[in-house]
């Protein structure tokens, strides 16, 4: 008998029934791509940091308090404290510190 001549049986089996799906996002070209905006960011704080040192070791701070003539003077009240006189009374004298009993030092046996 050849396997031809058998009678195949086949099974219908129903599917699994699906309880949960996940689905996973990735952004960008899936090529390890993204990290632009942190680049960016990097990038324009450096710029920033160029201009504020450039302006600072360029004396363009310090410009501006040389060309003003303000002179302000201000007259503060004249404040008259009377004399405060505290009689503490003195401290208690400090008396010796009496030592602590010998221990033996020998076995006891």
């Amino acid at each position: 008998m050849d396997e031809r001549d058998e009678e195949r049986v086949v099974v219908e089996e129903e599917p699994a029934r699906v309880e949960r799906e996940t689905t996973v996002i990735t952004g960008g070209g899936g090529g390890g791509g993204g990290g632009g905006g942190g680049l960016l960011a990097a990038v324009v704080l450096l710029l920033a940091l160029a201009v504020l040192l450039f302006l600072f070791f360029g004396g363009y701070f310090e410009r501006a308090t040389e060309e003003t003539g303000i002179n302000v003077n201000v007259e503060t009240p004249d404040v008259q404290l009377p004399d405060i006189d505290v009689d503490l009374p003195a401290p208690p004298a400090e008396q010796p510190a009496e030592p602590a009993p010998a221990e033996p030092t020998g076995n006891s046996t």
